[in-house]
């Protein structure tokens, strides 16, 4: 991926695809200071990767990267992508100070030309949005309708037992509201995991501190057709021993065991409802 100083001043850049435009604001004192670079010759990810790389090297920093030139309808301009800036909502008075702070920077308009003036490339999905978790594509169909697809990798889901009961983490999300909900241990396979049964044996003993001596895949589902093609594997096995868990930040969870009739009631009462925890029992089942 090529660096490239931007002119503000020159507006050519708007000429190449894909170039992603990286913001960087830096803190002396009272005084800021916003570096502009556009990047060239890689995709989405790397263009995070350099953004955050570039914050990270500073003692008090924040990013912004937008997507320049023309998206899937031939629109030229400049698209948020991700990063610090005045769109993001802050969650605490920390992000509130870099909303304000990179509210700051100055950018130029772009002029957006005419739909006629060039045909829209319809054979590449458009980025839309990006984060380090998953990004979203925008498709363009012949009748003109827009398609959104979410594209992240593939999970993993574990039931875990010892003897008739199974290993479940207890707690609350904020997106389903403050009711501690029961899910078995599950999450995304990592690009550092050998396997898919690696990642489920990594997250297992990161959310419970279970280990298994040997994890079988029984299955597998996809969660949300309608706007993801991500497939979730789900594995069982026995518990052979216990250690500490690894939570990360904001996983406020406990470790309880449910037999089949506590599982039962649990789904009866509404305390078990995610969407894979249900799939993942009924394959179990099915065994």
């Amino acid at each position: 991926m090529d660096a490239i100083e931007v002119d503000e001043r020159d507006s050519t850049w708007e000429n190449h695809h894909p170039h992603f435009r990286v913001y960087v604001q830096e803190r002396s004192g009272e005084v800021f200071t916003t570096e502009t670079t556009d990047l060239a010759g890689g995709d989405v990810l790397q263009a995070i990767d350099w953004a955050q790389c570039q914050a990270a090297a500073r003692a008090d920093a924040v990013w912004a990267l937008a997507l320049v030139g023309r998206d899937s309808r031939a629109l030229r301009g400049l698209t948020w992508l991700v990063g610090m800036d005045a769109n993001d909502p802050p969650s605490d008075e920390h992000e509130i100070d870099l909303r304000l702070r990179m509210a700051t920077r100055a950018t130029r308009p772009v002029g957006v030309p005419s739909r006629d003036q060039w045909e829209p490339d319809r054979s590449a999905a458009a980025v839309v949005h990006a984060n380090p978790w998953f990004t979203v594509t925008e498709t363009i169909d012949d009748t003109d309708r827009s398609w959104f697809r979410l594209r992240s990798s593939d999970s993993v889901i574990v039931a875990a037992s010892v003897g008739e009961r199974l290993v479940f983490v207890h707690g609350v999300r904020d997106t389903t509201g403050p009711e501690p909900r029961y899910e078995l241990p599950s999450g995304a396979i990592e690009p550092d995991d050998d396997s898919a049964a690696g990642a489920a044996a990594r997250e297992l003993l990161e959310e419970t501190g279970a280990v298994c001596d040997e994890l079988v895949q029984v299955g597998t589902f996809v969660a949300e057709p309608g706007v993801s093609d991500v497939r979730t594997h789900v594995f069982v096995g026995t518990v052979a021993e216990h250690r500490g868990a690894a939570l990360e930040p904001g996983e406020d969870w406990t470790t309880v065991e449910l037999g089949p009739d506590e599982v039962d009631a649990a789904i009866a009462a509404g305390t078990i409802t995610d969407g894979a925890t249900l799939a993942a029992l009924l394959l179990v089942r099915r065994r």
